[in-house]
């Protein structure tokens, strides 16, 4: 069975994840004399005196959302199953190709590895906009779906998500740096958000059941009057009842917590 901590460090994959990458991106722009985000692109600190800092950020980035984004894959579900394949497909082959933006230049093949760059810094930045707006729309729609029983996103992360592409649109005809910053910043802040408020409910291996911290005590006594049903119903034995025991029995560990 899937403990509590599994279920959710695929969650902390991508919050810690995005945090150090963003971490290390600050301090390359620090650590590289004369760079500005006002005259320079985010992809020019891999040819500076911090490149080092920039590639492990990419790869750390690329690397720790994979999971992120196969949890998120399987909380919206019964919405819109073609876009969250589509979304999960593109979001897993585009991280990877983040992560591969952080290989340092070989000058021996200087030519081919421009190439090889060039293509995977398009397909991670196009694709992680792309990807995006997919899930926004799932996250817009999932609300309005009965069947749907995830994590409760807040509108404004899909209108957040949809702006992303508008920024990126500006930046695809102004060839600013500051926009590629920009789009840089809102993907980062996205995946943040999207990760607090998957974190900010509580899963009890249970299709369908989520509390907030502060409906702890509801749910332990919701779980507890449904113990109660069950013994009476003679299926003290059954997997439910061992599940639901073992979450009354996590409750009751942090409301002492708490206490």
């Amino acid at each position: 069975m899937v403990t509590k901590i599994e279920q959710k460090m695929e969650v902390l994959f991508g919050l810690f994840g995005v945090l150090i990458a963003t971490t290390l991106l600050i301090m390359a722009v620090f650590f590289t004399p004369g760079y500005s985000p006002l005259l320079k692109p985010v992809s020019s600190l891999g040819r500076g005196e911090a490149k080092s800092l920039f590639s492990i950020s990419f790869v750390v980035a690329g690397s720790m959302s994979i999971p992120f984004f196969i949890s998120l894959e399987r909380e919206l579900v019964n919405i819109k199953e073609s876009i969250r394949r589509l979304a999960t497909g593109v979001s897993i082959f585009s991280s990877v190709c983040v992560a591969l933006v952080g290989i340092i230049p070989d000058d021996t093949y200087i030519e081919l590895f421009r190439m090889f760059h060039g293509f995977v810094a398009w397909v991670g930045f196009f694709g992680t906009c792309f990807y995006i707006d997919l899930y926004s729309v799932l996250m817009y729609k999932g609300p309005k779906s009965k069947l749907y029983t995830g994590t409760k996103f807040k509108k404004f992360l899909s209108y957040f998500g949809f702006s992303i592409s508008i920024i990126l649109i500006i930046f695809l005809i102004t060839r600013e740096p500051l926009s590629e910053w920009i789009v840089t910043a809102f993907i980062i802040i996205w995946i943040l958000i999207t990760a607090i408020q998957m974190i900010s409910f509580k899963f009890f291996n249970i299709p369908g059941v989520y509390y907030k911290r502060t409906q702890f005590p509801e749910a332990l006594k919701r779980f507890e009057d449904a113990l109660q049903i069950l013994k009476r119903l003679d299926l003290s034995q059954e997997p439910i009842t061992e599940t639901i025991q073992e979450n009354i029995e996590f409750l009751k560990k942090q409301l002492e917590k708490e206490a």
